[in-house]
């Protein structure tokens, strides 16, 4: 379901739903700078496409199904077809904030066009912002 490198289940972390699989996901490598970060996970779109009017109900049982190793801080979207699952977990996790990471949607609490952006460095600061370990900033030696 999900993608994962070492991260401590006490962390705040940064889901990335992925609209398609990584491995052919046109921002793949922008994509895995991100994962390369502690406290930054990818979650796979499902398996078999669902209909719009699907897909809430699909995304609330996904959502309450998913073990983390950790709780989300940050829910990543890449187009509307991931926002479902962002609003399901989001009902879980209130504190949890919307970030566009392809065109900017007037909801999201942040944004970047990972497609247009020079770097990343504002991602990784809005993470260490929100206790989301970056491995970049300094936060790794925190704690």
């Amino acid at each position: 379901m999900f993608k994962r490198g070492h991260v401590d289940a006490t962390r705040p972390l940064l889901l990335l739903l992925l609209p398609e699989t990584l491995e052919r996901f046109a921002q793949r490598e922008r994509v895995e700078e991100l994962l390369a970060a502690p406290g930054v996970l990818a979650v796979d779109p499902p398996r078999v496409p669902v209909s719009p009017g699907l897909a809430r109900v699909v995304a609330r049982r996904q959502a309450k199904r998913m073990r983390l190793p950790g709780y989300p801080r940050a829910l990543a979207v890449f187009a509307a077809g991931e926002l479902p699952l962002a609003a399901a977990l989001i009902e879980r996790h209130p504190e949890a904030e919307l970030w566009s990471l392809a065109e900017h949607r007037p909801e999201a609490d942040f944004s970047l066009d990972l497609a247009t952006a020079p770097e990343l460095g504002p991602a990784w600061e809005r993470m260490e912002r929100l206790g989301v370990e970056s491995g970049r900033l300094g936060s790794e030696r925190i704690g």
